[in-house]
Formats: C-alpha cells, sequence, structure tokens
C-alpha cells in the first residue's frame, strides 16, 4: 500500500513540475502558442488541466490492464504486451518531442518549456512501466512446496501477517 501511495504522490509532483514548467515559455514561445492556437498551453490552470487529463488517461489504460488481467479476461502476455505497446509508444512520441525540440523553431522556446514537453512523455513511460512491474509482482503466485512429512503448504516471501502475536501453545 506504501508503494502505492508514493507512486501516486511521486506521479502528482511530476505533473505539478511538468504543468509549471509547460506554462513558462519565454517571448518567442508565447508567439508560438498564439500562432500555433495551442489554447490549453496559455496558462498554468489551462496547462495543468491539460498535463492531469494525459496522464490520468494513462493511469485509467494501466488500472483497466490490471483489472482485467486479476478478472482473468486478460491473459498475462496480452496484458503484458499491451503495456509494453505503450511504454513503446510512450519512448517514441519522447523520440519525437526530442526531434522537434531541437529543430529551428521549437529550439527557440525557452528552456524551462522545452524541459516540460520532454517530461511530459517521460513520466507516461514512468507509468506504464510501473504498471508493467505491479503487473508482474502481483502476479506471482504463492509456490506450494512440501515438508519433511509429505504435507504441501504455501510459502510466500511478499505476505507478511498482521498478527503479531505469539502462536497458541495446546
Amino acid at each position: 500500500m506504501i508503494r502505492k501511495v508514493t507512486f501516486y504522490w511521486v506521479l502528482l509532483t511530476l505533473v505539478l513540475i511538468d504543468s509549471w514548467l509547460l506554462s513558462k515559455p519565454n517571448i518567442l514561445g508565447k508567439i508560438g502558442l498564439l500562432i500555433y492556437k495551442y489554447h490549453y498551453l496559455r496558462s498554468f490552470p489551462r496547462t495543468l488541466l491539460t498535463v492531469w487529463i494525459v496522464v490520468s488517461t494513462s493511469v485509467l489504460i494501466v488500472l483497466l490492464i490490471q483489472y482485467l488481467n486479476r478478472q482473468e479476461k486478460l491473459s498475462k502476455s496480452v496484458s503484458t504486451v499491451v503495456l509494453a505497446a505503450c511504454v513503446l509508444g510512450s519512448l517514441l512520441v519522447l523520440g519525437q518531442v526530442y526531434v522537434d525540440f531541437t529543430s529551428w523553431s521549437y529550439s527557440h522556446t525557452g528552456l524551462k518549456f522545452r524541459y516540460g514537453a520532454y517530461l511530459l512523455p517521460a513520466i507516461l513511460v514512468f507509468v506504464f512501466i510501473n504498471g508493467l512491474t505491479v503487473l508482474h509482482l502481483k502476479g506471482r503466485s504463492p509456490e506450494p512446496t512440501s515438508n519433511s512429512q509429505g504435507i504441501e503448504t504455501l510459502q510466500s516471501s511478499s505476505q507478511i501477517s498482521p498478527d503479531t502475536s505469539p502462536p497458541l501453545q495446546h
């Protein structure tokens, strides 16, 4: 549970930082926003809403894939392929942003704006890779082993019992 809470706090922090960076272009960047009609990046609240929608959509995709996998509507291999395709797509978008922002017109938009543009696809890569790792870590089931008397027991190192009382003696 702590890992999940930490992940969402880190994600919220990255969304806020990215929104702030994207809302701070220099004067040439502001002119470019007007020319290309990027009205959704003109102010911090609009930028925050835009980044939040994009990141929330990616989180919902990951949660949907994980839910369908838990309900056995999707197999683990299909879920892995879908999430890996999302990671690959996000990496391709990151590459496209790099190519676009090293060209002449976008390279003069200001350092903060460019870092914000790089950060958004990096956040998406982070979300999809986290979803992929959670899918594989939670997908492991405890393996049965037999003890010296031939009785099979389930061993799981990831499950910790909340009961800390000593065992009862009969």
